[in-house]
């Protein structure tokens, strides 16, 4: 009877969609950063890290996928100290940050990417399992019925909620990780000279430094602008802090850098090809499954957090569920053809999110991000400049982004589009953040009653 009551308390767990977490529920750093490393390790970042690599030298994809790891960490673990200060999810800070309903704008765009970006993740799925399935098993079904395989159980775990993620993610990293080190080991035994690797010139079409950068930042923007929804869980800030950089830092880059590699070693871009080609086709369905399991039921518990902010009345797994069923349509509809695009335009969008929150609460109204602000209905309905500064920045990131790559490619910057957002957004927030409370007091007193 215990085992069925514990049971039936972990699969009816709410998550806390619009209260704090409670102490007793946190978590350390290293169970955190294992689901990062697990939403990194994915075919997604294996399609990225090809394409780079077959754009650009080896060394030149390597310092690409350096950088923008760092960035994502450093962003990632800040975002992340914000989420465990204040131990609510990334839909319920947006409240604090854009108002009542003005967040509801945020949230409901927020969400919309999510999906795609579920589609698109269950849509690789798919693809990928047609493939192995035909050469290992030599089952020809088609591709949507695998998509509409991995998108059920995707959105499974993340209905159930935070517990069953990370559960997964435990199992699923050392088992990613072991296959990932054997993989390079004996592809590296078979090879000639490694090092030469490092310089060949690249067969594609050349892609420019900053713009690679850009598609590795923007491949997980928009996780670390929700990183709130798993750093709340945080025992502490530090906990938080450490998890968010060391889970982007390694979850992001690890891909990356193993199909670079593998792509270069092998003179192909696809790695289930790879894996096929060595005899591991049982281990790359274990490894496709577990991949993409892993990431995109992060997608789809935030979708449903999201979702439990604009439709207070519905249960949160029960808009899950419904959220999970439209991701999984969009992958049967075919959104993962169009991956790169998807990056280029979802990015612009997802960076100034994080760049305004980030300002409000370390510079502007950290006193404001309390529930009980608003329960006392202290918050405003809308924050009108918070809007405005979103929009600004999203469409100057726009305006940076290559013309090749999505953008409008008007002119550049920091020759990294979602940087150009994400700091803009951030100046911007600063400034109409000070004037407001300066026209409203008199002077800039950095507390609550900043007004829409």
């Amino acid at each position: 009877m215990k085992t069925i009551s514990k049971i039936t308390e972990f699969m009816l767990d709410e998550d806390y969609a619009r209260e704090p977490v409670p102490l007793a529920q946190r978590r350390s750093w290293i169970r955190l950063s294992m689901i990062w490393i697990a939403v990194g390790v994915d075919l997604s970042a294996l399609v990225l890290g090809a394409a780079l690599a077959s754009g650009m030298t080896l060394w030149q994809a390597i310092i690409a996928i350096s950088v923008g790891s760092l960035i994502l960490a450093i962003i990632g673990g800040i975002c992340s100290y914000v989420g465990s200060a204040t131990s609510l999810s990334t839909a319920m800070i947006n409240r604090f940050t854009f108002g009542e309903r003005g967040a509801m704008v945020v949230i409901l765009i927020s969400t919309i990417s999510l999906m795609g970006w579920f589609g698109v993740a269950a849509g690789f799925f798919g693809e990928s399992a047609h493939v192995v399935a035909k050469s290992v098993l030599g089952m020809d079904l088609d591709a949507r019925w695998f998509a509409l395989l991995g998108g059920i159980l995707m959105t499974a775990t993340a209905t159930i909620g935070y517990k069953a993620i990370e559960k997964l993610s435990l199992v699923a990293v050392p088992l990613m990780l072991s296959f990932l080190a054997g993989l390079i080991t004996k592809l590296s035994m078979e090879g000639d000279n490694l090092s030469s690797l490092l310089t060949i010139a690249p067969e594609g079409d050349p892609i420019k430094i900053g713009t690679a950068i850009s598609l590795v930042v923007g491949a997980f923007i928009l996780a670390c602008a929700g990183s709130p929804d798993v750093a709340r869980w945080a025992k502490n800030s530090k906990d938080a802090v450490l998890s968010g950089f060391f889970g982007f830092l390694i979850g992001n880059s690890l891909m990356m850098f193993v199909a670079a590699f593998l792509s270069r070693l092998t003179g192909t871009e696809d790695v289930i090809k790879i894996m096929l080609s060595i005899g591991w086709g049982s281990l790359a369905v274990v490894l496709l499954i577990l991949a993409q399991w892993t990431t995109n039921d992060n997608n789809m518990y935030s979708a449903g957090l999201n979702l439990s902010i604009l439709f207070k009345w519905v249960p949160k797994r029960v808009l899950t569920i419904v959220a999970g069923t439209i991701g999984t349509g969009f992958a049967i509809f075919g959104i993962y053809d169009n991956f790169i695009g998807f990056l280029s335009i979802l990015s612009p969008f997802a960076a100034p999110i994080a760049g305004i929150y980030l300002v409000e609460y370390f510079f502007l109204n950290k006193e404001r991000f309390k529930v009980a602000y608003l329960r006392a209905q202290k918050v405003a309905s809308v924050y009108w400049h918070s809007l405005i500064v979103w929009l600004i920045s999203a469409i100057l990131a726009m305006m940076t982004t290559p013309s090749a790559d999505g953008g409008l490619g008007l002119f550049t910057l920091t020759q990294v589009p979602v940087l150009d957002g994400l700091f803009s957004a951030m100046l911007l927030q600063y400034v109409s953040g000070r004037t407001i409370n300066r026209l409203k007091h008199g002077k800039y007193t950095g507390h609550e009653n900043q007004g829409a």
